[in-house]
């Protein structure tokens, strides 16, 4: 009988259910996988999974869960496996589906998700997730509030725009959505008052958001909607990883004499992405860094927004930088930095 040497199980998660496979390594370095059938994404179906691990699993043998990140989804079942002592992985949806493309795989079923998932696990070491803290979830949860008020707030605006503009206009209409503009603007205020008691209660998250917080340009707002969307740069390893999961990864297109659009993806998270476009123009005018890195881009584009989005990728990476150093913005780094092969070749000279 072979042994086996790694089990891994691949959960794909939809709302209202989990569709599992068991895959295995065996010391010939063969898979197989064991299926079961659909289970509730739910309390009663985790228990049900609990106990068909126990009966499965082998003794000795290195055992990983890997899954999907899908919005909120994944959030219970990830929390339940962390609390039985499971080791669980969460992968981004783009390093899953190249992945997936590499197989060459033709179909798409939830069961052959869930396997390819396993496989996945079987061949690689994906990174260990752990649970974000309490504050980091709710900074999250209220600065996703606070982008959907905005957005009501627009809608508000534009048909305040559009009854003034008409041909009959209801004064009693024009105070009720003033009415509900106003109530928008007080439910605004109040959740950017609950992010700053929010933070300013935990220490170290408070002085880390101050180191992003020094960059010129980048208000509390903007700092604290970063680091709630990436749960505090958790599950972010590089800054190449971080501009594919906000959907800054640059996308080429070409074949032959076809030559087409430099764009970005947009295959990642949009709130960051809408949080960072104020504090771009802002940094555009005032920043040291990123000043003279629009001016000296925007001529090469032919239109200016894509030299604006350019700054804001550097924006995000610096921010993401400053985080995991836990030092402040310094304007002079980028002097200092071309500086030191100067001074190193002065040294070798003196020494010669």
């Amino acid at each position: 009988m072979d042994t086996k040497l790694k089990q891994c199980l691949g959960i794909d998660v939809s709302k209202g259910n989990l569709s599992i496979s068991l895959g295995q390594l065996n010391s010939n370095l063969e898979k197989e996988f064991i299926g079961h059938p659909d289970i509730g994404n739910d309390p009663g179906g985790f228990k049900v999974l609990s106990g068909w691990l126990r009966k499965v699993l082998v003794e000795g043998v290195e055992f990983i869960i890997v899954m999907e990140a899908t919005g909120v989804y994944h959030q219970a079942i990830c929390n339940y496996l962390y609390g039985q002592g499971y080791k669980v992985c969460v992968m981004q949806s783009g390093r899953v589906k190249r992945y997936a493309q590499s197989l060459d795989q033709r179909l798409k079923t939830d069961a052959l998700d869930s396997r390819m998932l396993s496989m996945l696990g079987l061949e690689r070491n994906p990174r260990p997730w752990n649970p974000p803290s309490k504050e980091l979830q709710e900074l999250k949860a209220l600065g996703r509030e606070r982008s959907s008020l905005l957005k009501d707030r627009n809608v508000e605006i534009n048909r305040q725009g559009a009854i003034g503009s008409s041909s009959y206009s209801s004064s009693k209409a024009s105070k009720r959505h003033l009415t509900r503009l106003r109530l928008i603007n007080t439910q605004i205020l109040a959740i950017e008052e609950e992010m700053r008691e929010l933070v300013s209660k935990t220490k170290v998250l408070k002085g880390r958001i101050a180191y992003l917080e020094s960059i010129p340009g980048v208000s509390f707002i903007s700092a604290a909607t970063v680091v709630g969307e990436t749960l505090g740069f958790e599950s972010i390893s590089s800054g190449k990883q971080l501009t594919s999961y906000a959907g800054y990864d640059v996308v080429l297109r070409e074949s032959g004499n076809f030559k087409g659009k430099t764009k970005i993806s947009k295959k990642g998270n949009s709130h960051i992405r809408a949080v960072l476009h104020m504090p771009s123009m802002t940094c555009v005018r005032c920043n040291p860094t990123l000043k003279q890195f629009y001016k000296r881009l925007k001529p090469q584009k032919a239109k200016p927004l894509v030299a604006l989005v350019a700054v804001q990728r550097k924006l995000l990476i610096l921010m993401f930088t400053l985080w995991k150093n836990e030092t402040y913005y310094d304007a002079e780094f980028e002097k200092k930095k071309q500086q030191e092969p100067k001074a190193l070749a002065a040294q070798d000279s003196t020494m010669v």
